[in-house]
């Protein structure tokens, strides 16, 4: 997966609790590992975007959105 796509994923499976590779069919293991890291590594680097550059994120004008706490 590229792109958006995968960070649109990234937010899903930690919005409801999923694990990506789980969410797009994945059965073996080191490779659902490995997608669930990179997953993982995508959506921590958005974050950390959104957070060095607040006005670029349609969150920013809601303050308390940035820092909610997401569970995997």
């Amino acid at each position: 997966m590229r792109g958006e796509s995968f960070l649109l994923l990234a937010m899903s499976a930690a919005r409801f609790g999923a694990r990506p590779s789980k969410m797009v069919g994945l059965r073996d293991p080191v490779l659902a590992l490995d997608f669930d890291l990179a997953a993982t590594a995508r959506l921590l680097a958005a974050e950390r975007g959104t957070i060095a550059n607040p006005a670029a994120s349609p969150e920013s004008e809601v303050p308390s959105a940035r820092l909610r706490e997401e569970y995997w």
